[in-house]
């Protein structure tokens, strides 16, 4: 009788440690621009960075690579670190410093989407500095080329979370 509880719980024990974590990071950066986008994915083994481009009119497949195991690892731990519960679902600066909106002069909105085992937390910051964006873009900046690195100029803001 012991045998067969001890075999079960080695069989359980060994079934938990085989599962492995699954994540998913979802990130949609207008560039303040009308009908532009760029979309960062980052899943347990690749990155993918897709874009709309021509005002909307052209579909971009910018990158699409496999994550290396030293990556994958940086970024399970950036979940791991990161506070993710602390994030609101909006953020929103209204459009009164605009004198005009138009194709070239639009708000910034960006929006996250985090997966972590089973647990989804999303996030929209619309004309808004936000201080833990900022620190998750820093922290997934390095994966990105220079040229598609989420940035933003705090000086371009009124509203500051």
């Amino acid at each position: 009788m012991k045998k067969k509880i001890v075999s079960i719980l080695v069989f359980v024990l060994l079934a938990q440690m085989g599962v492995a974590q699954t994540w998913e990071i979802i990130i949609k950066d207008n560039i303040a621009q009308m009908n532009m986008e760029q979309a960062y994915r980052i899943t347990n083994d690749s990155l993918i960075i897709t874009g709309k481009s021509d005002y909307g009119r052209s579909n971009v497949d910018y990158l699409v690579r496999s994550l290396t195991p030293k990556e994958q690892k940086n970024v399970s731990a950036i979940l791991k670190t990161f506070p993710i519960d602390s994030l609101k679902p909006e953020y929103f600066d209204g459009y009164a410093n605009f004198q005009q909106i138009n194709d070239e002069n639009y708000p910034r909105s960006i929006e996250i989407r985090i997966e972590n085992n089973g647990k989804i937390i999303s996030s929209r910051a619309t004309n808004a500095w936000v201080r833990l964006h900022v620190q998750l873009y820093d922290m997934l900046n390095p994966f990105f080329p220079k040229e598609v690195q989420i940035l933003l100029d705090k000086s371009k803001f009124n509203v500051f979370y």
